[in-house]
């Protein structure tokens, strides 16, 4: 996440203003100590232009 963040010169508020949340609530991701909701891993995708979730249909 941070990679792509420095990759697009996104900074951790530009992030937070295109997910609707605090700097702050970036800031703990970044830092390992927010568990996220799914809700939050598909801002972080919409945001960033990433996948996270991935799923294998033939299962």
């Amino acid at each position: 996440m941070y990679s792509r963040m420095k990759e697009q010169g996104i900074t951790q508020k530009e992030l937070a203003e295109k997910m609707n949340c605090t700097q702050q609530y970036i800031s703990k991701i970044l830092k390992g100590r927010e568990n996220l909701s799914l809700e939050a891993l598909c801002k972080i995708e919409l945001a960033l232009g990433i996948r996270i979730l991935q799923f294998d249909s033939n299962n």
